[in-house]
């Protein structure tokens, strides 16, 4: 499981995090809250805020992502797979959103 640090400074995410939370909760979403990739500077908070609505917009498309990669060839491979990209969304994630990927995740590949 991944844990999250209770802590967390004040900080704009790094482009390539953009990126990667623009393409999971979907782009024209992340656009129309935040402007452009190039410019957008959310907030740690903002961010957990468009996760938690787009939790299973974000599941489907992690669900996705593992079903495309050459590496991921059973259950326990998409599981692997899947806490390398929560690992990668870091101190974004809430504990509790992290649960709700696992989750969401899990009932979306159990029948690998």
């Amino acid at each position: 499981m991944v844990r999250a640090s209770c802590y967390h400074r004040s900080m704009t995410p790094r482009p390539e995090l953009l990126r990667q939370i623009s393409r999971l909760a979907g782009q024209d979403v992340f656009a129309s809250r935040f402007g452009s990739l190039d410019t957008a500077a959310p907030s740690v908070e903002e961010l957990r805020a468009l996760i938690d609505e787009r939790c299973d917009e974000i599941a489907a498309a992690l669900v996705e992502e593992a079903a495309a990669s050459d590496d991921v060839t059973s259950p326990e491979t998409a599981q692997a797979y899947l806490d390398d990209r929560l690992r990668t969304l870091g101190d974004i994630l809430t504990p509790e959103q992290a649960e709700r990927l696992l989750t969401a995740f899990a009932g979306k590949t159990s029948g690998w």
